[in-house]
């Protein structure tokens, strides 16, 4: 999956890029056309940008109220693991277009889990009034959400601090770039519709 640009959206990138290259000290020769070596660098400092952003600011901690909406894109149906790593296909919610996905998710995991559930907890070894989110790993954070328009769906995208992992459902994921030839640099890669991509909103590279 790459992004689509608009005419308009290509210009403001690549100017936004020529501006920081300007503003090196010394500044580049041509400041309109990197280097490979100064691409090099472009990926490194996005993939660290990137993960700074995904993990320190959009990421909020579970057991607390949410900072800031998420309004869904669309209507649809929201796949909520039970476990750390668990299959999150078994438990769904649906949402309407608008509706604060964030909050349906502090919700669902700020409830007791299933009578007779026992699955391992991280927080209440004495399994007293327990709630879902301490099931969810050492420290889960939300990052954002994976979404299919075509299937109607959304994923919760999940950054555990403590064991420094990305996950969603039972596998990991990573922040991947790619270069993008409509303006001769690296972008992130989306990872579904409706993708969160900070880097096509400020240049992010160096």
């Amino acid at each position: 999956m790459q992004h689509e640009w608009t005419d308009q959206k290509r210009e403001e990138w690549i100017a936004r890029r020529v501006e920081r290259r300007r503003k090196k000290v010394p500044p580049p020769k041509d400041p309109e056309r990197p280097r490979a070596s100064s691409l090099d660098v472009e990926r490194a400092d996005l993939l660290d940008n990137l993960h700074n952003v995904t993990t320190k600011t959009f990421a909020w901690e579970l057991g607390k109220y949410p900072p800031e909406p998420y309004p869904a894109p669309f209507s649809g149906k929201l796949y909520l693991p039970i476990c750390y790593m668990g299959d999150d296909y078994g438990r769904t919610i649906k949402f309407t277009e608008g509706q604060d996905l964030n909050l349906l998710v502090y919700q669902f995991y700020d409830a007791p889990p299933d009578a007779g559930y026992e699955g391992p907890n991280f927080v209440t070894p004495h399994k007293l009034a327990m709630k879902r989110h301490e099931h969810m790993g050492p420290a889960p954070h939300v990052t954002g959400f994976r979404f299919d328009a075509a299937e109607r769906t959304a994923r919760i995208e999940w950054w555990d601090a403590y064991v420094q992992a990305l996950w969603i459902g039972r596998r990991t994921w990573r922040i991947e770039v790619y270069f993008d030839d409509a303006v001769g640099g690296w972008v992130s890669r989306p990872r579904g519709d409706f993708d969160r991509a900070p880097d096509l909103e400020r240049y992010m590279g160096s």
